[in-house]
């Protein structure tokens, strides 16, 4: 590495770090320009594009980042973020199934990866996958209300509700948990308490 490939890609870093994201994409794609097998570079330009919501743009760095180096299991995570958010189930399933290879000790991958197998209506391993999560971690909220919803596709009623309810007692303004309750509560024709805690999702997300 040259000293100015060290020096642009010490600006980038530190534009990101100061919350300048035009600025670090500029910097991190100067460094790419100079060393396209630039790994870090890759990475963190990936990271930023994700945080602009520019999926489609993120998808060739992480895509060449994997490419070059096989050993980072937040490599194949970002990836399968990216491949989750633009709608291409196979891939997400792929890359964070890559991850939990190389390390099963994050939660967010398996809860990740759950969401993926409920897309792909594969229920019973989206169940598995969250288990796995709340044993990681068992405030996870998120990973509570998800098995919730393979527990309702599944018509697993009272299961559902018994996963949603924990979820709730650990994040009470999980708007995606009451939004579950409400789902649960219409497939069972009980519409009052249906409409009762989508208005509760409402209020707590109004363009929920």
């Amino acid at each position: 590495m040259t000293f100015d490939v060290q020096q642009i890609f010490n600006q980038a870093i530190a534009a990101l770090n100061s919350s300048n994201l035009k600025k670090a994409e500029e910097e991190f794609k100067r460094v790419i320009e100079l060393d396209n097998s630039h790994v870090p570079a890759l990475n963190l330009l990936t990271v930023v594009l994700m945080s602009l919501g520019r999926f489609s743009d993120a998808e060739p760095f992480i895509a060449r980042a994997v490419a070059i180096n096989q050993s980072s299991d937040v490599s194949f995570y970002n990836y399968g973020l990216i491949a989750k958010n633009l709608n291409k189930p196979k891939l997400a399933l792929e890359q964070f199934t890559k991850a939990i290879s190389i390390n099963a000790r994050v939660a967010e991958t398996w809860n990740n990866r759950g969401t993926i197998f409920n897309e792909l209506e594969q229920y019973q391993s989206a169940i598995a996958d969250f288990d796995k999560a709340i044993a990681l971690n068992p405030g996870y909220a998120d990973a509570c209300a998800n098995k919730g919803k393979s527990l309702t596709l599944l018509n697993r009623h009272d299961e559902a509700f018994a996963a949603y309810d924990k979820a709730l007692s650990i994040k009470p303004d999980l708007e995606g948990a009451w939004l579950g309750r409400g789902n649960v509560f219409y497939d069972l024709k009980r519409y009052d308490e249906a409409f009762a805690a989508y208005d509760k999702a409402l209020s707590i997300k109004p363009d929920f």
